[in-house]
């Protein structure tokens, strides 16, 4: 048997080269995988893991005095025993596992965080978006109201273990007070300037700042925003106070901005073009009739028939395709958040007709009479509805119901 000297070591690794040529490596004594940082500041190490690759063995560590010492051991699990190590009990799927884990520590935090279960958005727009967030970017989320804009980016920073601070600047009527504080008087202390929660806010490191509704702020906040956003000064003054300091937005910080852009939202502004380039932008698309119908049906679950569902997504989808024609009969759309709405009336044992009635009519004008918009759009429900319970029997067509008796015609004179 092999001599050996047994020693006590601090770690046992694994090398591998992946698909592209990189260096890749597992410290399987302590399932920990070294990082390209690691690599970085231990070029040596990272020859040596190369030369165990080569010759097929592992890379031993172990203390030798106030440094480390290597040494090279046959990649099987006798040779680990003879040494005094197990490896034995690490299953087939732990072992996939570790690799797993050390791709991962190759890779951006946009590339390994997977997507909400709940939540419907491009693969590439969910990338770009933590991206983003991850190198401190500001983005400016536009498209239809309704459509996600606000909870995707509440999802996108929990993800990435970031806290999000939000701010209503369509609600502000005092922007200076919201974005930089008001000036008090106190009988004991006498003039004071109390900053406000915008000011803490940006000196909060790799916090995501939700600016909400930036198409609908006054004016002067986006002058307020315009050193703020830039991503050279990156500052904000206080000019109500005393000394008027600079406070500098915190390392890491990200500002997200939702916007409505179009003429149906009549209480926009066309924001200013200086401000505008200060973001990169991120359309949020309405979903598709699949992933609406995925979404609804995630939410219902079996509460409500699939029929029903399907009826909805039928609804919708030809109200979004007319809206988008050239000459559309109708001016606006069905949100998702009014789906959703939809949905939980059909849970709560509404017929699809009942929630159109209440939900979806009122969103339409019945100016016209018959050439009313509203007319149309009950012409389109009326072609899926049914009226029957959301949890109840299909009510059976004229065609069914004459195929439902020959069968049992049929039965009677076979039996």
């Amino acid at each position: 048997m092999e001599k050996t000297t047994k020693r006590e070591y601090t770690q046992i690794i694994n090398g591998r080269y992946d698909n592209k040529g990189a260096i890749k490596a597992m410290d399987i004594l302590n399932n920990i995988p070294l990082t390209v940082e690691y690599f970085k500041s231990r070029p040596d190490v990272q020859q040596r893991i190369e030369k165990s690759i080569n010759s097929n063995e592992y890379l031993a560590v172990y203390k030798r005095g106030t440094r480390s010492g290597f040494e090279y051991i046959p990649r099987d699990e006798d040779a680990l025993i003879i040494r005094g190590l197990d490896i034995k009990g690490m299953e087939e799927e732990k072992l996939r596992q570790n690799w797993r884990n050390v791709d991962n520590a190759f890779l951006s935090p946009w590339e390994t965080t997977d997507k909400p279960n709940d939540f419907f958005i491009d693969d590439l727009k969910w990338k770009y978006l933590l991206r983003n967030i991850v190198r401190g970017k500001n983005i400016m989320m536009t498209g239809p109201s309704g459509c996600g804009k606000t909870d995707v980016t509440f999802k996108a920073a929990k993800s990435l273990d970031r806290e999000v601070i939000y701010f209503n600047l369509g609600a502000t009527q005092d922007p200076r007070s919201t974005l930089i504080g008001n000036t008090h008087y106190s009988k004991d202390t006498g003039t004071y300037f109390s900053e406000s929660l915008f000011v803490s806010a940006i000196q909060k490191e790799n916090a995501v700042i939700l600016l909400d509704e930036l198409s609908r702020a006054h004016p002067e906040a986006w002058n307020i925003l315009m050193t703020v956003l830039d991503p050279i000064q990156r500052y904000l003054r206080l000019d109500e106070k005393s000394d008027s300091p600079t406070i500098k937005v915190a390392d890491g910080v990200s500002f997200i901005a939702t916007a409505n852009i179009g003429s149906e939202y009549t209480a926009t502004r066309v924001i200013d073009r200086a401000l505008l380039d200060r973001f990169t932008i991120l359309e949020m698309d309405t979903l598709s009739y699949e992933d609406e119908y995925r979404l609804l049906s995630n939410k219902c679950g079996d509460s409500v028939k699939q029929d029903t569902l399907l009826q909805l997504c039928d609804i919708i989808k030809d109200i979004r395709k007319e809206v988008k024609s050239d000459m559309p009969r109708i001016s606006t759309t069905i949100s998702t958040r009014a789906t959703l709405e939809i949905a939980e009336l059909l849970e709560d044992d509404f017929t699809l007709a009942q929630a159109a009635e209440v939900l979806i009519y009122p969103l339409f004008s019945d100016e016209g009479g018959n050439d009313s918009e509203r007319t149309y759009v009950k012409q389109i429900v009326q072609k899926y509805a049914v009226e029957n319970s959301t949890k109840g029997i299909h009510e059976p067509t004229e065609a069914e119901r004459i195929v439902k008796d020959l069968q049992a015609t049929i039965k009677k004179i076979g039996e």
